[in-house]
């Protein structure tokens, strides 16, 4: 006989183990992932914050340098309608922008510009976080280098000058209509006494030409210096004249007559490295150039085809042979300032045929890279709109 189910075996149920199991993996993985969310939000917070604080520094550095240092960031001379230049760094960069908004109006009213500086912080520390940026900007205008000028040729040592052939004349040679300032200065400017004891100027005065002809600017070559308005030490150990162009007293580093020909309206800034004082090192200029021509100590004009249009300050005294001229400003004996006391063989010796002539545009022209801008006070701002 076949036997009857037994009523008391109960079939196989589904149990709930599995379905609890998922769920509470389910929880754990939300839990989880939410968790790493949430860190990852506060380390791109904490990020952001590093990067805009470090955009707002670059950006503000930027902006500084553009108001006192144009020379470093490769901008030289008065800007132009408009000019930038961007500087890179570890992790970004930043932007530095000068704007014109307007022009100059005659030597009274300056040229107004807008500045600006914008920093990206390009790294970060969270995957697919956006750039960090900052922008500041301000109000300038340009202030023009100046150089106040005392004479046509103007010696703290003193003077010697040998016949009446050339000229030393105080007369501007620039044209008002070109620029010029209209002036008549001293032809010669130098202490009663010269470093040998005699007279500050020792020569005829049939090649002087000014008003007077002979500016006396102290007792002594000591205290010419002392009233001297070049700030000579400064401009010594360039601190207060960043030079295009550095040379030693062998000519080494010095522009040449293809650059000169090649920029034909540049007057760069050039620095001879030939002291210390009484060093014995002579720089020789043996052909025609332009711009500001700085001399630690002595210099020599050589030949007929010496020259210079612009400024010429030397530390030590000026020889000339041949037939040469300056077109511009000359000052010589500078040294006096650091204390030394001139030899009596420092005076300036003038041989030949000599034009030592003041000229105000070739000396504008020579100080213009001495220029700078000038921020107006409570322009600075940072609500650059940017889009």
């Amino acid at each position: 006989m076949l036997g009857l189910p037994n009523p008391s075996q109960s079939r196989t149920r589904r149990g709930m183990a599995l379905p609890m199991v998922i769920v509470v993996l389910l929880v754990l993985t939300a839990s989880f992932a939410g968790g790493v969310a949430l860190a990852r939000g506060e380390r791109a917070l904490d990020d952001a914050a590093k990067s805009s604080v470090s955009a707002q520094t670059y950006a503000e550095t930027g902006l500084e340098r553009l108001e006192s240092d144009r020379t470093a960031l490769g901008l030289t001379g008065q800007p132009g309608a408009s000019d930038s230049t961007r500087v890179t760094f570890t992790g970004g960069y930043y932007d530095v922008i000068t704007t014109r908004i307007r022009p100059s109006s005659g030597t009274t009213i300056p040229a107004l510009y807008y500045l600006r500086s914008h920093a990206v912080i390009t790294s970060a520390s969270v995957a697919g976080a956006p750039a960090s940026e900052y922008t500041v900007t301000t109000l300038a205008s340009w202030l023009n280098g100046s150089m106040t000028v005392q004479s046509a040729l103007t010696g703290y040592n003193g003077t010697d000058k040998d016949g009446a052939a050339g000229a030393i004349s105080g007369v501007d040679q620039c044209a008002v209509a070109d620029g010029g300032t209209g002036t008549t200065l001293p032809a010669v400017a130098v202490p009663t006494t010269a470093s040998d004891g005699g007279p500050g100027y020792d020569g005829l005065t049939a090649p002087l030409e000014g008003s007077p002809l002979i500016q006396s600017i102290g007792a002594t070559p000591a205290d010419a210096a002392a009233a001297s308005p070049i700030d000579w030490p400064a401009i010594y150990d360039g601190t207060a004249i960043t030079p295009t162009f550095v040379s030693d007293y062998q000519g080494n580093g010095f522009p040449s007559d293809v650059w000169f020909t090649a920029n034909p309206t540049v007057f760069p800034i050039i620095l001879v490295q030939n002291g210390p004082p009484n060093s014995g090192h002579e720089f020789i200029l043996s052909a025609f150039g332009r711009g500001m021509l700085i001399v630690q100590d002595d210099i020599e004009l050589h030949g007929n085809t010496a020259g210079w249009d612009g400024v010429l300050l030397v530390g030590g005294r000026i020889r000339t042979n041949g037939s040469n001229r300056v077109s511009g400003a000359t000052v010589a004996g500078l040294n006096t300032q650091f204390g030394v006391t001139p030899l009596p063989s420092d005076i300036n010796d003038l041989n030949g045929t000599k034009a030592f002539l003041y000229n105000s545009c070739t000396v504008a022209q020579s100080v213009a890279g001495l220029g700078k801008l000038r921020v107006y006070k409570n322009t600075w701002a940072n609500n650059f709109k940017t889009y």
